[in-house]
């Protein structure tokens, strides 16, 4: 959920153990949203390769999330590392998903990789956005974005850390660019960072 176009999330990898544990400490302190089934397929462009950085930090996507179509495109910061802090989000809705498919295909943007994830999302104390995440090949994985800004970029990251680290989570090692770069390197469509 992107505030002004800008999104500030740690997105962690889970043991099955450890993602029942912090589900249990989270219903406890936190109001429950929703359950939902997302469908994301990543798209590529022969004019500007994403997949060129060693750490792609662009990606171009069509989304199925409750019913809706959204075509939605992020650009990650720092640009090219390992671990970002945040990006630039924009989205927009989109009521005939084959005909958008039908433009990205005549432009030679094709599709790269799909990702499919069933996700429960609750809220904490109205500022962090807590998903959990069971993605299809991947495993688990606990998402915490920031619902206000804290002072800017790097203060509502270390805000998120701290609340993650409140959680059991010890070491936070995010998964660099997301859940479709991991699903790449897995499938050997990128080079294992």
């Amino acid at each position: 959920m992107a505030q002004n176009n800008i999104e500030v999330e740690i997105k962690i990898q889970l043991s099955k153990a450890e993602f029942d544990d912090i589900k249990k400490k989270i219903k406890k302190t936190s109001k429950f949203v929703k359950s939902s089934h997302h469908v994301d397929s990543y798209y590529n462009s022969g004019h500007k390769n994403f997949l060129k950085p060693k750490y792609p930090y662009e990606w171009l996507s069509i989304r199925a999330r409750d019913g809706k179509i959204l075509l939605n495109y992020k650009h990650w910061y720092p640009e090219g590392v390992k671990h970002t802090t945040h990006c630039n989000e924009y989205e927009t809705e989109v009521s005939d998903k084959v005909q958008l498919k039908k433009i990205l295909h005549a432009l030679e943007i094709k599709e790269i990789i799909t990702v499919d994830k069933k996700r429960e999302t609750y809220i904490y104390k109205k500022t962090i956005e807590i998903a959990f995440d069971e993605v299809v090949g991947l495993g688990y994985f606990l998402e915490a974005e920031s619902l206000k800004n804290s002072g800017g970029v790097e203060k509502t990251y270390k805000k998120l850390e701290r609340f993650v680290k409140s959680l059991g989570v010890n070491e936070i090692k995010t998964i660099p660019g997301g859940y479709a770069a991991a699903m790449m390197r897995k499938k050997g469509l990128m080079k294992a960072s």
